[in-house]
């Protein structure tokens, strides 16, 4: 904000060119009606308009800037009117106004001021650097601008203070809230489903469980004329700033789609704490580790299905391409090597003007060894007819079930092995926390370098150590789960009885990996073998491997 005031006449003394400054920051605590910009105006003006020796050219504002740097809008152009021989006098308020950081404050006042031969005027303060050294000034003034340099650094550890607790509520104290969603009018920490984004937020998930990436997803949305998230919130009355839009309308583009796909937020989960700032006078941030985000589940209303955001993440993880851009192949991503271990990479060739897909393994044949292959239609078969073979099973096994007499207390089994689940994982978080506060203890010098190893090795060892517990408890809990009376992996199957075909979304669900051996000879690793495992050797039946008929022994047992 910048106005132009009329010259008055001083009867032959020294007229200065003087530029009123205001600033006001919330994150400096200036949240008091006489801190507003309003009242240091009024203050300002009515201390010029007083003084014959003062000719008023500008006025120079900063509404919202912390005081604890000088990278702010309105001092920057004050400074080049300084420059320029526009002004050669600045009047505030008080001192806190100019800044609150003590060395900068003392470098403009020691240093830069008096270079630049200009006059500085701090009302409230008592000050003018026309007679500083009067009235004890030479001790007064330093100590005032470092008790401003103090009040800015408590003022920011408390607000951060504040803000930490508001995140561990699963309050959202973000500026902005993701695509899909809006804050809730009645209480703006919360977020509410936005009816008319949320729609566009579950088909980009649908469309990339079927196979689409991420550019074709985004070029879908921009064909079907869907605003982009700037554009929507533009639209619906947002300020947001783009430096690096380029055309008349922003689109969607495959970094917009990453973004999304990626944030729990869509599940009913809010992720908080990502960032944290150098130092209160610094904008410069970090990113910390995932651990020490702020993390709180059902905080607000899913747009996706938790299940369907965990299938499409472990789909990414798979790092598929699509091919030209458009759609994966139904089985890229699930097929390895069953030698090395390695993704097997999609092939094509020609013969008689027909084309033929295979999967082959680019290690093995890049090494020399005998190379793993497979058609995709084989490929395809192979799994389809696994996953006909195990629906099957499952309704044999129901019945089973529904007859049988239950070798275990399921119920009460499975509460112990969830509590101790509970208890590793504190276990293994607590020793991590130790782990973490051991650098900090050694800086300070309550720990030698010798202590600081040893007990790092201690809790390393730990950790392991609980991790590995961790895993054997959620294999049992998984194999005492299969023995109930409901078992889980019995209604996903049920649910393919009778498949006829193979989508990227049956896989997703049902198929951790395919491994190739020699020969095109597979092996289906199901998310679900170690309950199916479990459940068929819990009733002495014999699980039904690939090539084995449905009349075995789960057959007989009915």
């Amino acid at each position: 904000m910048m106005k132009e005031f009329g010259l008055k006449e001083s009867g032959g003394a020294k007229v200065y060119r003087a530029a009123i400054y205001l600033r006001l920051s919330r994150e400096d605590g200036d949240k008091y009606e006489s801190d507003s910009i309003a009242n240091q105006r009024k203050l300002l003006l009515d201390y010029v308009n007083d003084r014959c020796e003062f000719c008023l050219v500008r006025e120079y504002v900063d509404d919202g800037c912390s005081g604890s740097n000088f990278d702010r809008p309105g001092w920057k152009k004050l400074m080049k009117a300084l420059e320029s021989g526009e002004a050669d006098c600045i009047i505030v308020k008080d001192l806190s106004r100019l800044g609150r950081n003590y060395i900068e404050v003392g470098r403009y006042l020691r240093s830069i001021f008096p270079v630049m031969n200009v006059r500085l005027v701090a009302i409230n303060d008592n000050f003018d650097t026309l007679n500083e050294w009067q009235n004890g000034d030479a001790l007064t003034v330093p100590m005032k601008n470092l008790i401003n340099d103090v009040y800015c650094r408590d003022i920011s550890e408390k607000v951060s203070s504040q803000l930490r607790v508001m995140r561990k509520h699963g309050e959202c104290v973000a500026a902005f809230v993701p695509y899909g969603y809006k804050k809730d009018p009645k209480n703006r920490s919360r977020l509410i489903i936005d009816e008319e984004a949320a729609p566009t937020v579950k088909q980009i998930f649908i469309w990339k469980l079927e196979g689409y990436g991420n550019q074709a997803i985004a070029q879908k949305l921009n064909e079907q004329r869907a605003l982009s998230p700037y554009e929507y919130r533009v639209e619906n009355g947002g300020t947001t700033v783009c430096c690096f839009k380029k055309k008349p309308k922003a689109q969607w583009a495959s970094g917009s789609v990453y973004n999304i796909l990626h944030n729990e937020c869509y599940m009913g989960t809010l992720v908080q704490g990502k960032w944290k700032k150098l130092s209160f006078r610094s904008k410069d941030k970090v990113l910390l580790p995932k651990n020490e985000w702020i993390k709180v589940d059902g905080t607000h209303e899913a747009i996706v299905d938790p299940k369907l955001f965990g299938m499409v993440q472990e789909v990414m993880n798979k790092e598929i391409r699509a091919c030209g851009g458009k759609r994966a192949r139904v089985l890229s991503g699930f097929l390895f090597c069953g030698e090395c271990g390695r993704q097997m990479t999609l092939q094509s060739s020609y013969y008689k003007g027909k084309k033929y897909n295979y999967y082959t393994c680019k290690d093995c044949r890049d090494s020399g060894k005998k190379t793993k292959r497979i058609s995709e239609a084989k490929a395809c078969d192979a799994v389809l007819n696994a996953v006909a073979k195990t629906a099957e099973t499952a309704l044999y096994m129901e019945k089973i079930i529904n007859k049988a007499e239950f070798k275990l207390d399921n119920i009460t089994e499975i509460k112990r092995l969830e509590k101790q689940a509970v208890e590793l994982k504190e276990e293994k978080d607590r020793c991590q926390r130790l782990k973490n506060g051991l650098f900090r203890d050694f800086s300070s010098g309550l720990l030698t370098k010798e202590e600081y190893s040893d007990y790092s090795e201690i809790y390393k060892t730990k950790i392991e150590s609980a991790e590995a517990d961790l895993i054997k408890t959620e294999e049992l809990r998984q194999k005492t789960a299969s023995c109930g009376k409901d078992p889980k992996w019995i209604k996903v199957f049920k649910k393919y009885v009778g498949l006829t075909s193979l989508s990227r979304p049956v896989l997703a669900e049902l198929i951790e990996k395919i491994y190739v051996f020699e020969g095109g000879k597979t092996e289906i690793v199901f998310k679900e073998k170690i309950a199916i495992e479990a459940a068929v050797e819990a009733y002495g039946c014999e699980y039904l491997k690939e090539g084995d008929e449905i009349e075995t022994a789960v057959g007989k047992a009915i």
